[in-house]
């Protein structure tokens, strides 16, 4: 669901920012050192803020899970699978 002609470098950079910048607030609230707060964050994943507009390229590897009771397609840029994507997107 690329979005063409939409500078995602700019959205990644602002996004990345505005996360770094939550990050340096809940470090000085807490006391602690920047470095040492642990976060799942990737600063080079897709941008998405869906509906609009979206990074995500659903053509990676196909994901299942260790069960098999659950499959999904994958975007082949940052490896997020459709349905979580879709669990954090849909109303």
């Amino acid at each position: 669901m690329s979005t063409p002609g939409i500078d995602f470098d700019a959205l990644r950079e602002a996004r990345n920012k505005r996360v770094l910048a939550h990050h340096e607030k809940m470090a000085e609230e807490w006391g602690v050192p920047l470095q040492s707060l642990r976060s799942t964050f990737n600063p080079n994943a897709c941008y998405c803020s869906c509906p609009s507009v979206c990074e995500h390229t659903w053509d990676g590897e196909p994901w299942e899970s260790e069960d098999g009771c659950a499959w999904s397609t994958t975007c082949s840029r940052c490896g997020c699978t459709s349905m979580s994507h879709d669990m954090r997107v849909l109303p």
